[in-house]
């Protein structure tokens, strides 16, 4: 199948048009491309609650998750975010 950087594009395209579409209480699951913190951060800005790690995971194993956490706190320090809440689903389009 395909995953990996491959399927990035597509994972947050349709991380996106979910969040939009559908019940707020339904959570969602960025899934596709996750190999660093900004993956992290790009899935749950396009609005998912949870984000699964494959590819990466097989490739790394569990340490990944310590730095994966450690890279979205810098990333969210450096925007002036507090918590996941402050930036979920807050993709803006370019007009």
């Amino acid at each position: 199948g395909l995953g990996g950087d491959y399927i990035k594009p597509t994972a947050l395209a349709n991380v996106r048009a979910f969040h939009q579409r559908l019940n707020p209480s339904i959570k969602i699951i960025g899934t596709g491309g996750v190999r660093t913190g900004q993956d992290v951060f790009e899935h749950i800005l396009c609005g998912a609650s949870l984000v699964q790690v494959g590819t990466a995971l097989h490739q790394e194993g569990v340490g990944i998750f310590d730095r994966l956490v450690a890279e979205l706190e810098v990333i969210m320090e450096a925007k002036g975010y507090t918590c996941l809440d402050d930036f979920r689903g807050k993709l803006r389009e370019i007009e």
